[in-house]
């Protein structure tokens, strides 16, 4: 099994937590953050992905904003939740199964891509190849929008920092334990807003960069195609 099967037997085993069901209540926090921000950047009949949606809290969201709204997922368990929720509400919204490092749509399928709050799964390499199929699949003046922390921000003064950081990877831990299913790969990599600026900026314009709270911040980069 590799790395990435096995993280996706992880998010499978973990299935469905209060905090990320979009049907449940305790679920909206995350998006409460950012009422201020994606209302100004999601507009009605815009066709946006959710980048590792999970169980669709942030795709929901985006289609009650006016989008016409995808997640992508590797995970199975909680994709099969989200259909459901949708069937539920009457949602347009459409989950689709696969890899962020390999996405399935063709050239200007959507006009805006958001990574909510996730960028610590994805290696360096995966976030620099979802840049360069986003340049293809975003829309001619579409946007990328990137929610985070910054790493570097959230563990300032740690001693054992250096430890437990590989410098040639950026990998911080590689495992969860899920109490009484086991332990699962789960790899998180140690990502600044810097850094996420200079990957991204190899294939989409940096637009703005804001910090809405302590070590909360928004990067919303722009598809700028070649004319002709």
């Amino acid at each position: 099994m590799n790395i990435f099967d096995d993280t996706r037997t992880h998010y499978n085993a973990a299935g469905v937590h209060p905090t990320t069901d979009p049907d449940n209540p305790k679920s909206q926090f995350a998006v409460d953050r950012y009422e201020n921000h994606l209302p100004k950047l999601i507009k009605p009949g815009m066709r946006a992905l959710d980048l590792g949606c999970n169980a669709g809290r942030f795709t929901f969201a985006m289609e009650d904003m006016g989008a016409i709204a995808t997640g992508i997922d590797f995970a199975e368990i909680p994709l099969r939740h989200a259909k459901k929720v949708a069937e539920k509400r009457k949602s347009r919204c459409q989950f689709n199964i696969g890899d962020m490092a390999a996405l399935p749509y063709k050239e200007n399928a959507f006009d805006l891509a958001l990574l909510p709050h996730n960028i610590g799964y994805l290696s360096y390499q995966t976030l620099e190849s979802m840049s360069a199929q986003l340049k293809r699949i975003l829309s001619d003046n579409g946007i990328f929008v990137v929610t985070m922390h910054d790493e570097l921000v959230k563990r300032a003064g740690e001693e054992a920092l250096p430890k437990r950081y590989d410098v040639q990877t950026g990998l911080i831990g590689g495992s969860r334990t899920i109490p009484d299913q086991g332990t699962y790969a789960s790899p998180w990599y140690f990502w600044t807003v810097a850094f996420a600026k200079y990957v991204v900026e190899k294939h989409l314009a940096l637009e703005q960069v804001e910090q809405i709270e302590d070590n909360r911040f928004i990067l919303v980069f722009r598809n700028k195609k070649p004319e002709g």
